[in-house]
């Protein structure tokens, strides 16, 4: 599907849910539909959708503050 957008990470590490640290969090109104929904068209369980979407985000963290890092020491060689 071409609608279908990339992620950094398709998939969970093989393991048991027993290895796994768990985590409850508390969604707003609304969003709990929305990954059910997401996770369909993508073909995956909310939990992975969750677990990429978490993981897409930390990256994109990363590389936000390594650009801005470089911006920064490139602005002070000036």
């Amino acid at each position: 599907d071409p609608m279908k957008r990339a992620t950094v990470v398709t998939e969970l590490p093989a393991s048991t849910s027993r290895d796994m640290d768990k985590f409850v969090v508390r969604l707003p109104d609304g969003l709990r539909a929305e990954v059910e929904a997401e996770a369909k068209r993508d073909e995956r369980s909310m939990n992975s959708l969750i677990v990429v979407a978490l993981r897409e985000y930390l990256h994109g963290q990363r590389r936000k503050h390594a650009l801005l890092d470089a911006l920064t020491a490139a602005a002070g060689d000036r």
